[in-house]
């Protein structure tokens, strides 16, 4: 069962970029594989030791109490639901084999590199999928997931060219490296952007550890150097660029809301009427969206947003629905993975894939999106493996 469950996980980890039906399968697959391996005693002694568990289980929980004043009941537990694609992740912590948690790395980025060939073959016009164009070549889902596959792909290959020893190991990862950040650039994705070029800045400064400002020259540089590239050769992320000084200047000029950044905006307005008598504990998962569509039709400059389900932001979903007290249970999840006693190197790992979720809820609820909740859970996973595999090391 131990060999099933090993290449069942390297096969989740190469097809999460890839299929909305392997993330499904796979992770169906993987829970059963786990309940038919037995050993429950010792699973539970590990997992109640696991701090990640707990957070998982106090965020869930408070989501399930949460119903309780929830008028959308059915609706509530639907989207609470959708939170078993997390279990995966102590399917990996607790089955899978510690010494070859680096497998994982190699299948994921595996899969990258499919889905990277297939969306340049896009983007050059030699071949067509159902989903991207030239202009935005995000083969198998959205543009705003995509790119947050993409920041933090470049990311671990970038810390892999830091703590490699091997130059021919350093030549291979760096044109890696300048593939995929290329290819983040030449998607429509501007959250991914944002999210690994801050990422960046923060890892340069903490890994050169320098004096403050030599820190801060360095990042800036690097920065700099892989931006001149796009600027000057990818339309679609000039085009982007333009398209967000242009949604400024409507937002400002004209109260305009109907454009990517202005409903993004009109979402902080909502929510913050929603949060005037509900800042404790929220209104329930759903209900918060009921109340976004009453306050969109009154307030008739908001009306964009009626059309949307969500409100384009992770921290903000969370707030409206669950108040003060589900923001901090979500936080306390990124707090235990910070704790996470690791090596240097899957330290870097945990804050890239840390800083690029956090930065990138203010674009979209990306822990309530199938492909995201999948690589949330994979990275989680491999994180909390080596955990165990390190800590009497640190």
């Amino acid at each position: 069962m131990s060999r099933v469950i090993y290449f069942s996980t390297l096969l989740y980890a190469f097809i999460i970029p890839l299929s909305r039906a392997g993330i499904v399968g796979l992770s169906a697959l993987l829970i059963l594989l786990s309940i038919f391996e037995g050993n429950w005693r010792d699973k539970w002694n590990r997992l109640k030791d696991c701090k990640i568990f707990l957070a998982f289980a106090l965020f869930i929980i408070y989501n399930l109490i949460s119903l309780i004043w929830t008028e959308e009941i059915y609706e509530g537990v639907k989207y609470i639901a959708k939170y078993w694609y997390f279990l995966p992740i102590f399917v990996i912590f607790l089955s899978f084999p510690r010494e070859k948690s680096y497998h994982i790395l190699i299948a994921f980025l595996s899969g990258m590199l499919v889905s990277e060939i297939i969306s340049y073959g896009i983007f050059f016009q030699l071949w067509e999928t159902r989903h991207g164009t030239p202009d935005d070549p995000s083969p198998f889902m959205n543009h705003l997931d995509y790119s947050i596959y993409l920041a933090i792909t470049s990311m671990v290959v970038f810390i892999k060219i830091l703590h490699s020893d091997n130059l021919r190991d350093k030549i291979i990862t760096s044109l890696f490296f300048i593939t995929v950040t290329s290819n983040l650039f030449i998607t429509g994705g501007r959250a991914g952007q944002l999210a690994f070029l801050v990422t960046l800045f923060i890892i340069v400064v903490i890994y050169f550890n320098r004096s403050i400002l030599q820190s801060i020259l360095i990042g800036v540089t690097i920065i700099t150097t892989i931006l001149i590239l796009p600027m000057i050769l990818s339309d679609t992320f000039q085009n982007r660029i333009e398209r967000g000084k242009k949604d400024i200047t409507e937002l400002l000029d004209n109260r305009n809301f109907d454009t990517s950044l202005g409903m993004r905006i009109g979402a902080w307005e909502v929510a913050g009427v929603i949060l005037r008598d509900n800042y404790l504990i929220g209104t329930g998962n759903e209900d918060n969206i009921k109340q976004l569509k009453v306050i969109t039709i009154e307030r008739e400059y908001l009306q964009p947003l009626h059309w949307y389900g969500h409100f384009h932001n992770q921290h903000l979903q969370t707030f409206t629905a669950l108040g003060i007290v589900g923001l901090l249970l979500l936080y306390n999840i990124f707090f235990q993975i910070y704790k996470l006693p690791l090596n240097r190197e899957n330290r870097f790992i945990a804050i890239s894939f840390s800083s690029i979720f956090i930065i990138g809820f203010f674009a979209e609820p990306f822990l309530h999106k199938q492909f995201t909740m999948a690589l949330f859970t994979l990275f989680i996973g491999y994180l909390i493996l080596n955990r165990q595999s390190e800590s009497s090391n640190n």
